[in-house]
């Protein structure tokens, strides 16, 4: 039986273009932590003028609601797409050398602590502790989903 490594690429280029991808999610979700509050809220206000028939239709009609469902959603799916990254990244790793996911997957779960405590020094907004908690299942819930959908390929290609 072949180990891992034998089958990898010599050059990692792949793990590469995870990391960077990564590497520039991250600075993404950071910048947008350093929009002060103001400016932050009227971007959710938007978001919220676009889904309120939506919300609506649901029997949510109180505003702050609304804002606050909006809101959180941004956390959780800002962070499953760094899930989706994280997998790929790992995965990549993995293949090329053979490098167990535990130690990188620890400094990913520190990005949403990060994240909190760079808003914490930003005029109108604060880090939350539940927000990291959503972040972090965000998280997960983007890696699972990677890994499922790669199951599900690699069951159909076996076919």
């Amino acid at each position: 039986m072949r180990s891992l490594r034998a089958c990898a690429p010599a050059r990692g280029g792949a793990s590469r273009r995870w990391l960077v991808a990564l590497l520039c999610w991250v600075a993404l979700v950071w910048g947008h932590s350093l929009v002060q509050g103001p400016a932050s809220s009227l971007e959710s206000g938007a978001v919220v003028a676009l889904l309120r028939p939506l919300f609506e239709a649901l029997g949510v009609i109180d505003v702050d609601l609304m804002s606050l469902i909006v809101r959180k959603c941004a956390h959780f799916s800002e962070y499953a797409v760094l899930g989706v990254l994280a997998h790929g990244l790992f995965r990549a790793r993995l293949r090329e050398k053979g490098e167990a996911p535990l130690p990188r997957a620890l400094l990913v779960a520190l990005v949403p602590v990060a994240d909190e405590c760079i808003q914490l020094h930003v005029p109108g907004r604060s880090g939350q502790p539940t927000d990291v908690l959503i972040d972090l299942c965000g998280l997960l819930a983007g890696a699972l989903a990677a890994w499922a959908l790669m199951r599900a390929a690699a069951r159909l290609r076996a076919r």
